[in-house]
């Protein structure tokens, strides 16, 4: 959430470094959640074995997972209203979250019930296992999103090279497209964009390209929540195309010459 208002409120350069701190912050808590689950499990596991019995036969572990259940269900109903609303992408995914957390409290809910009515390990350990896979699979997906997020693998080819083609489009001939880069955060994108423009171009000019480049990078897909327009003099832009142009002829002279 404070990544997300960041990236919606910020009109300045998008601080990754948040983005680092979160990603970081966030895997050490799912490492040291998935310890402590793990602990919890075997320590369980060893002494239902040794019990041969069923753990409880209490009905109050069923108003936690109903309550829970309950409330996660609200919150399904008000995120596809408001999804059919505002037709904002974020609001679906968040609401799919939310369903499969639905049905994670309605399994619990079951276990409880079928536990205590049978009085069954394997109808307990049954559950206890469909419900530990939720909780591992949750972490894991995290977790992959976290690393990605660090190592920078979620940039979206795809949607970086639509951005481009339509700001190619909408753009004058005078401004050229040097690179697009849109990735991926959570369930949003910020998208970093470069511009070569003319050395004359005014302050005045480059702010109002800067809010149309917005503009229209942002009509593309309602997931963009923060856009970076970075603006280059287009004689640095082609002295940076020419000495990659050069050093390429000389790679490929130089292999030419030791395959001879």
């Amino acid at each position: 959430l404070i990544t997300l208002k960041l990236a919606s409120r910020t009109r300045r350069k998008f601080p990754w470094s948040i983005i680092i701190v979160e990603s970081s912050l966030t895997t050490i808590s799912c490492i040291i959640i998935l310890g402590v689950y793990f602990y919890l499990f075997t320590d369980y596991l060893v002494n239902i074995l040794d019990s041969l019995s069923v753990s409880t036969l209490d009905y109050k572990p069923l108003v936690a997972t109903i309550t829970g259940g309950v409330l996660t269900l609200i919150s399904y109903i008000i995120l596809t209203r408001s999804y059919k609303q505002y037709r904002i992408e974020l609001l679906r995914v968040d609401s799919i979250h939310a369903l499969i957390d639905v049905f994670a409290a309605f399994m619990a809910s079951l276990g409880v019930v079928l536990t205590i009515y049978t009085e069954n390990i394997a109808v307990e350990l049954l559950f206890t296992f469909i419900l530990m896979l939720f909780v591992f699979h949750s972490m894991i997906e995290v977790f992959r999103n976290n690393i990605k997020a660090l190592t920078g693998g979620y940039l979206d080819a795809e949607l970086s090279m639509k951005i481009k083609n339509r700001l190619e489009e909408e753009m004058s001939r005078d401004i050229s497209v040097v690179s697009i880069e849109a990735r991926k955060i959570g369930s949003f994108y910020v998208v970093n964009t470069e511009l070569a423009v003319s050395p004359d171009t005014t302050i005045l000019e480059l702010h109002r390209l800067r809010k149309k480049v917005i503009g229209v990078i942002r009509e593309i897909s309602e997931l963009i929540y923060h856009v970076d327009v970075k603006f280059n003099p287009k004689y640095k832009w082609r002295e940076k195309r020419n000495k990659k142009t050069l050093l390429s002829s000389k790679r490929y002279h130089r292999n030419g010459k030791m395959l001879n």
